[in-house]
C-alpha cells in the first residue's frame, strides 16, 4: 500500500475565487475576478494553454495591476493542476506566478506566500524533499501579514516535518496553525478542519487511534456545517478514516468508508484525484479481508489501469494536509 498523495490532501477547494479583504477593493478587482473565473474554467475543462493565453492580453490600465492579477490567477491555476495530479505543470505555473509577483513585491512580502506554498507542496509530492525544504525556508522568511498567513506557514512547515518523519515537531506546527486560526476566530473553518486532519493522519501513523478518532469527529462536524466544504473534502476525510479502520483492524467500517470515498471521487468535476489508485488499492485489500475476493480482484484491476504518482512510502506516514482554502489575496 502506498502513501496518501500530498497534493491531493492539500485543500484547494476555493481556487475559483479571489479572496475579498474587506469592503473595498483595489482598481481592477472585478476584472481580475472575471479573468480568474474564466481561466479556472478552462483549466477544469482541460484547456490549460488557452487559460495561460488569456492572461497575456493587455486588460489593465497599468502594468502593476496586470502583474498582480496574473500572479494570483497563475497561483490558482497551479492549485487546480495539483488537484488533477499534474504535479510538474502545477510547479511550473506556481514558479511563473512567483516570478510575476516578484516584479511587484519585495522578496519577503506576504503576497508571495501562496505561490511559495504551492511550490513547496508539489515538490514534496514529487519526492524532491531538498527542493521543498528550500521553498519552506523561503516561506519562513516572509513577513507575516495576519493570522491566516501564520496558519499557512505553520501548516507548510508541519507538512515538511511530517514528511521527514519528525512527527513531534510536525505536531507542534499543526497545533500552532490551529491556535492561529482560533485567535483569528476561525476555529470552525474548513482550514481548521484541514489542519485537524493533518493531526489525525499523524496520530494514525503513530498508532494513536483514539486521539485520531476524536480529531476526525471534530473535523467532520466542521465540514458538515461549513458552507465552503466541497466533495473532495469528504473524499479525503473518508479515505483517512478508512485507513484508521484498517490500522485498527476494523474491516467492515474500513470497507464502508473507502467505498464512500471512491463513490465521491468518481463524481469529481476535475476528474479522478491523483490518489484514487491508493484508495482503490486499500479498498481491494479490505475486500479481501472481508472474504470478497472477486470484487477485490476487479478493484485491483481498476487501480492497476490508472496512472500513479511517483511517491511511494508506508501508508499514512507521509500523508499530510495544508491550510490553503483561503484564496489568493488581491
Amino acid at each position: 500500500m502506498t502513501s496518501i498523495s500530498l497534493f491531493a490532501l492539500f485543500t484547494v477547494c476555493s481556487v475559483t475565487a479571489i479572496a475579498q479583504n474587506g469592503v473595498t477593493h483595489p482598481p481592477g478587482y472585478g476584472l481580475c475576478l472575471a479573468l480568474n473565473e474564466a481561466a479556472i474554467t478552462l483549466v477544469a475543462s482541460g484547456h490549460l494553454d488557452e487559460a495561460e493565453a488569456s492572461l497575456t492580453a493587455r486588460a489593465f490600465a497599468d502594468e502593476r495591476s496586470q502583474l498582480v492579477c496574473r500572479g494570483q490567477v497563475l497561483t490558482n491555476m497551479a492549485r487546480a493542476m495539483g488537484l488533477q495530479g499534474r504535479i510538474a505543470e502545477a510547479e511550473r505555473l506556481a514558479r511563473d506566478a512567483l516570478r510575476t509577483l516578484e516584479k511587484v513585491y519585495p522578496p519577503d512580502d506576504w503576497a508571495l506566500l501562496r505561490p511559495l506554498q504551492v511550490i513547496a507542496v508539489v515538490r514534496l509530492e514529487a519526492g524532491k524533499t531538498a527542493a521543498a525544504r528550500s521553498a519552506v525556508a523561503r516561506i519562513q522568511s516572509i513577513r507575516i501579514k495576519d493570522l491566516d498567513d501564520a496558519a499557512i506557514v505553520h501548516g507548510v512547515v508541519g507538512t515538511l516535518l511530517h514528511t521527514e518523519g519528525r512527527r513531534s515537531e510536525a505536531e507542534a506546527e499543526y497545533d500552532s496553525a490551529l491556535r492561529a486560526l482560533e485567535e483569528r476566530g476561525r476555529s470552525d473553518s474548513t482550514d481548521a478542519a484541514t489542519i485537524l486532519t493533518c493531526l489525525a493522519a499523524l496520530y494514525v501513523a503513530e498508532g494513536r487511534f483514539d486521539e485520531s478518532r476524536r480529531i476526525l469527529d471534530r473535523a467532520l462536524r466542521i465540514h458538515d456545517r461549513a458552507k465552503d466544504t466541497l466533495p473532495m473534502d469528504y473524499v479525503k476525510f473518508f479515505y483517512l478514516r478508512g485507513v484508521l479502520h484498517i490500522r485498527a483492524g476494523e474491516w467492515q467500517e474500513a470497507e464502508e468508508d473507502l467505498h464512500h470515498a471512491i463513490s465521491l471521487a468518481d463524481r469529481q468535476p476535475y476528474g479522478a484525484p491523483a490518489f484514487l489508485p491508493t484508495i482503490l488499492d486499500n479498498y481491494s485489500y479490505v475486500l479481501r479481508k472481508n472474504h470478497r475476493r472477486q470484487e477485490a480482484k476487479a478493484i485491483k484491476a481498476r487501480a492497476a489501469a490508472l496512472p500513479r504518482d511517483r511517491t511511494a512510502a508506508a501508508i499514512v506516514d507521509s500523508s499530510a494536509l495544508l491550510v490553503g482554502k483561503g484564496t489568493a489575496k488581491y
